[in-house]
């Protein structure tokens, strides 16, 4: 049972009132008030907040901070912490960390709400002098969400609540329950129904990620076709420039990461309808989106093989200061990507990119198609989708064997070109026909993303076991790494032809048909 009730005052002269009430109560004793600051923690995706928990400190002055943690029980556990969080890594708890780290990681802590407080404290004491309950008089000044990282807002700051927060003590429940009922029948009060964090942060999001009108257009069948290309990328272009700070800062590898799926996506869409538009048009766009393909992979790379080399499972194998020479060289190489990343993305040529993309992307509902194209988007989204769903499986019939890692990645490229359609103009199409080829491609998919992942850490471990940069036994490790992939790939090579014969099964076969309106014979002529 809870130990502790929060109501909701409706304004700070409420707050005036209640003090006086309190102040007639008999063994009630008020301390000295005093002003701090809450400050609420999450991932920049609210990772936390989706998960149920609170993460909040207290600052007060000349006093070392408070952490406070609660999880779904309602249960709330306080400890001191240092003045700065980043990762789960930080917390000093152990218990908490194991709870924290499966649900943040790669993200890093983000301050989400920042509250300035004024309590007045009141302690009621029994007849033996002892502490039986706490009531803390909180008014909140205000609240905004403050600088998370360079280049990031800060909201405008508003009022915020007066709570009346009652707390027991354990052992003394009879008297937490008595005063409990007199606040709520002779005062009137009524418990806060929703946390007051909720209360903030809902204000806090009004207008967060707001799209311009265009970018809320629903896309449907009939729709011109380069207009509604234009709707899918106005929506990649959204996610990139929501990105480019972060990945500017580079101190949460999920910006960049998010970045470059928009890039590749808008890349790859752009590429798949050129049809739409005139060449002279696309061709400077689609250059661009190479550039950036290229610019981001590299540090993508290394964000990736760190995460891994980080992870307890190459912990435990190597140990930590064994794995530390490795990782340190990594980590300098990464931030010469990053720095390098940073120059680009700051450079003349990328912003005359962003703005010729911008006009690009609001000014084309009025361009027509090619002739030997169809007018509106359906026919065409399912013309290019049904021949990479043909490539596919073209491409995977035709792998020669484990070691073919060139087919295996023409074949992984051709499976995201087909995701990234099917995702994109997915409103086109039935929800019930489209969820089957969607979850098997998915699958397929996964695996070629593995095998090529394994290839490139593959790669780069050879590299390092012979540079003589790295100390011996860091050499020495990277071998062994190198090897380990290796093994991991001819693994997820030599099971590939079962996942194939799955991804290209007869019934999966129907499903893809049905959702293209595809007779069998025009299938099986495809492959004549």
């Amino acid at each position: 049972m809870s130990s502790e009730w929060v109501y909701s005052l409706a304004d700070i002269s409420a707050g005036f009132s209640i003090q006086q009430t309190l102040s007639q109560q008999a063994q009630l004793q008020s301390l000295k008030p005093f002003q701090f600051y809450v400050q609420y923690w999450d991932s920049f995706d609210e990772r936390l907040n989706r998960a149920g928990i609170r993460l909040w400190t207290e600052e007060q002055p000349r006093r070392q901070f408070k952490l406070f943690f609660r999880d779904t029980s309602g249960s709330i556990r306080s400890l001191s912490s240092g003045e700065t969080l980043f990762r789960a890594d930080d917390i000093p708890s152990m218990e908490i960390r194991r709870k924290l780290q499966p649900l943040l990681e790669p993200r890093p802590l983000l301050p989400h709400l920042r509250i300035q407080r004024k309590r007045t404290p009141w302690i009621r004491k029994n007849m033996e002098g002892k502490k039986v309950l706490s009531l803390l008089l909180e008014q909140d000044l205000e609240f905004y969400r403050p600088i998370r990282f360079p280049g990031d807002v800060e909201t405008e700051t508003k009022p915020g609540l007066t709570l009346l927060r009652l707390q027991g003590v354990r052992g003394h429940f009879k008297a937490l329950e008595e005063f409990k009922e007199w606040l709520e029948i002779r005062i009137g009060l009524l418990p806060l129904e929703n946390d007051f964090f909720d209360h903030y942060l809902n204000l806090l999001e009004l207008g967060k990620g707001k799209k311009p009108k265009n970018e809320r257009k629903p896309l449907h069948s009939n729709l011109h076709a380069p207009e509604a290309v234009c709707r899918v990328l106005r929506i990649q272009f959204e996610i990139m420039k929501n990105n480019l700070s972060g990945t500017l800062w580079g101190k949460d590898i999920e910006f960049l990461h998010d970045f470059r799926v928009a890039c590749r996506r808008s890349r790859s869409i752009l590429s798949q309808l050129k049809s739409a538009f005139p060449e002279a048009v696309i061709k400077p766009f689609l250059e661009d989106f190479a550039w950036l393909s290229r610019l981001t992979s590299a540090v993508r790379d290394l964000d990736v093989f760190l995460l891994k080399l980080r992870g307890e499972e190459f912990k435990k194998r190597f140990g930590e200061i064994s794995l530390q020479p490795l990782v340190g060289w990594l980590e300098g190489r990464r931030d010469e990507e990053q720095n390098l990343l940073g120059s680009h993305l700051q450079s003349e040529r990328f912003q005359k990119f962003s703005q010729s993309w911008n006009a690009f992307l609001h000014g084309q509902s009025s361009i027509d198609l090619n002739t030997e194209e169809p007018s509106q988007i359906k026919p065409l989204a399912s013309r290019r989708i049904r021949r990479l769903w043909q490539r596919s499986l073209k491409e995977g019939r035709a792998i020669p064997d484990e070691e073919a890692h060139l087919a295996f990645h023409e074949l992984r490229k051709t499976c995201k070109k087909l995701r990234y359609l099917l995702e994109a103009f997915r409103p086109l199409y039935s929800k019930t026909e489209i969820l089957a080829p969607v979850k098997s491609l998915k699958q397929f998919q996964d695996l070629l993303g593995v095998m090529n992942d394994n290839y490139v850490q593959k790669e780069l471990m050879k590299q390092l076991s012979v540079s003589p940069e790295l100390p011996e036994e860091s050499r020495r490790i990277a071998e062994q790494l190198a090897d380990g992939y290796q093994n991991q790939l001819q693994e997820a090579a030599s099971g590939f032809r079962q996942v194939f014969e799955e991804f290209s099964d007869p019934t999966r076969n129907a499903d893809w048909k049905r959702l293209l309106e595809e007779t069998p014979d025009a299938i099986e002529e495809s492959f004549a």
